[in-house]
């Protein structure tokens, strides 16, 4: 039983801190940092896939029109995937020749529709950017400079959540929080073994790399970012391509967006297992491991974690009651605060009910994924924060 205490508090902590650590130390000290060549022409096509999207979509393609692409083409092709409202009259309204427009005839979800865009693309990059993600000026520039090198298969840009003045509520900040520690691991995988997987958001892929069809039961930007490490070519993470996207203040709304975003990504995960192979893959295998299946894990091993405290706790005491009395206080905040609002005032609440948030949803959303459970089309749940 101590045995097991003292394995499952090493794979949490590795998991939730040591992995980071080491891999930005290892970058530090043996990463590469390649330099690139001269910036080579590139054609490329921004696929959006919108479903009712009025209040964003021309905002969206205003931002893509207004971008400096240096000696870069790049057009618009939008996929209004059976929208009820103005999506694609907004589209076309703003009568660009570089923006290309046409609704599917009925909702299918997202996959159904990026399969149809990319019927109609021949360009040598397909960019991916989700419809109420904003370019910050020089996005596609950085995103589409290393593709200079033929080792490169596709470059993963960086999410900055947007933050309006007196609002947000704890779970934007504390998901601004995390998508800067994202960052950063990111930067430090891209020094060593490439970049694991690209957020919708922004990212770009060759062409030639790209499925045809993408599955409408797995994550769409992970199981189309990482053809790229599949077929041996590198994913670079470009961390001054940057989308701007608000984030929701409703917890309802995040958590079921992290149960299907958990469903389909282990899905995902399963369906590209063979890339977890170290003896064909390399350090990318490892990668992909520690950050994408060892972190979901964390999700069982924490109340497994609990029982064996408990335990533990009852038969020595001492640094397993510590140990109990630890995540007793985590669990007890984060669930407590979410149901009384005295306890949402105490400092560190807003962390706890994150991490209990988030773990819970992680749990949830494998075993939806063992059940069969099949998350094609839903609402989209992100929102401009509103506390």
């Amino acid at each position: 039983m101590i045995l097991l205490f003292w394995i499952c508090a090493g794979l949490i902590g590795f998991s939730l801190a040591g992995y980071g650590l080491l891999w930005c130390a290892l970058a530090a000290v043996a990463g590469r940092s390649a330099q690139l060549p001269e910036e080579q022409p590139v054609r490329a096509t921004v696929l959006i896939a919108a479903r009712n999207e009025q209040a964003a979509i021309r905002a969206k393609l205003e931002t893509i029109l207004a971008q400096d692409c240096g000696p870069h083409w790049v057009d618009v092709l939008v996929v209004s995937d059976g929208s009820e409202d103005a999506t694609l009259e907004q589209a076309q309204s703003l009568n660009s020749q570089r923006i290309r427009a046409f609704q599917t005839p009925a909702h299918g979800g997202k996959a159904q529709a990026l399969t149809a865009g990319l019927a109609r693309i021949g360009s040598d990059v397909v960019i991916f950017s989700d419809a109420n993600s904003m370019l910050a000026p020089g996005a596609l520039r950085w995103l589409l400079a290393p593709f200079a090198r033929a080792d490169v298969g596709g470059v993963c840009g960086r999410l900055q959540p947007q933050r309006k003045q007196g609002r947000g509520g704890w779970l934007a900040r504390a998901e601004r929080l995390f998508w800067t520690y994202d960052s950063a691991l990111k930067a430090a995988e891209n020094r060593l073994g490439g970049a694991v997987s690209a957020q919708g958001t922004l990212y770009a892929m060759r062409r030639a790399l790209v499925p045809d069809r993408v599955p409408g039961d797995v994550a769409d930007d992970f199981y189309i970012s990482v053809q790229g490490p599949a077929q041996h070519r590198r994913l670079v993470f470009e961390p001054r391509a940057v989308a701007q996207e608000a984030v929701t203040s409703r917890t309802g709304d995040e958590f079921m967006r992290r149960v299907r975003s958990t469903e389909r990504g282990w899905r995902g995960l399963m369906r590209m297992r063979r890339l977890l192979n170290p003896a064909q893959y390399g350090l990318y295998a490892l990668q992909l491991l520690f950050h994408k299946g060892l972190r979901r894990m964390v999700a069982f091993l924490l109340p497994l974690m609990l029982l064996l405290s408990l335990a533990a706790a009852a038969a020595q005491g001492g640094i397993y009651s510590a140990a109990l009395l630890a995540q007793l206080t985590v669990y007890g905040m984060g669930a407590g605060s979410l149901l009384l609002a005295p306890l949402a005032r105490l400092p560190g609440s807003g962390l706890c009910r994150f991490f209990v948030m988030g773990h819970a949803a992680m749990g949830f959303g494998i075993l939806r994924a063992m059940a069969g459970v099949r998350s094609v089309r839903w609402a989209p749940a992100r929102r401009i924060a509103d506390e």
